[in-house]
This record gives structure tokens, C-alpha cells and sequence, in this order.
């Protein structure tokens, strides 16, 4: 599986919206939240991140949410580089059924 998203070159301008929804392996729910809480914390502290929140869906404990927004689109670019994005895909590998196409691109109405 790739976890790497593509950045298209394409993306408006300004901020980068974004949403990744997560699924885990049965019975590894609670790695896989221990690690998506693990990278919440380091995204937060990125210089380029405006916001960053992670959820688990209420009806299925093995489905999270990730929220995110980015300065711009160099900003994503900057945090897919990170150690803590690297050891989370390490992470999503071994606990997850998820790949890259769990990240979705928004654009603002």
C-alpha cells in the first residue's frame, strides 16, 4: 500500500483544507488511536499547521477522522516531509486498512 499522498499542483491557493478517514485493522483500534493522538500532538506544533483535530466515529470505534488545515499547499508539502508523519505511516502499515486515497482535498465554498 501507499500511504504518500500526492500533492497536485493544481490546489488553489491559500489555505489546504483536508480530511483522512482512517479505518483500523480489527482488534488494532487502540494502537491505532494511541498513534493518530501521538501525531496530533507533533502536527499541532508544526509552524505551517492552522488546525489539526482527530476524531473516532461514535457508531464505529474503528473509524477515525482526520481534520486538517495547512497554511498552503508548500505547508502540506513541508509536514508529509516530517519524522512523525514517516513514523505514522509506519504506524497506519501495521494497524491500518488505509492508504493514501483516505485523504481527501478540500476547497472551501
Amino acid at each position: 500500500m501507499t500511504y504518500m499522498p500526492e500533492v497536485s499542483d493544481d490546489l488553489p491557493p491559500g489555505e489546504r483544507p483536508m480530511i483522512a478517514v482512517v479505518r483500523a485493522v480489527p482488534g488494532h483500534e487502540a494502537q491505532l488511536a494511541a498513534a493518530i493522538a501521538t501525531l496530533t500532538t507533533a502536527v499541532r506544533s508544526e509552524p505551517g499547521c492552522v488546525e489539526f483535530r482527530s476524531f473516532r466515529e461514535a457508531s464505529n470505534p474503528g473509524v477515525f477522522q482526520l481534520y486538517e488545515i495547512y497554511a498552503d499547499t508548500d505547508a502540506f508539502r513541508t509536514h508529509l516531509a516530517t519524522s512523525h508523519v514517516a513514523h505514522f505511516f509506519t504506524e497506519l502499515a501495521q494497524h491500518s486498512t488505509t492508504d493514501a486515497a483516505a485523504l481527501t482535498q478540500l476547497v472551501e465554498l
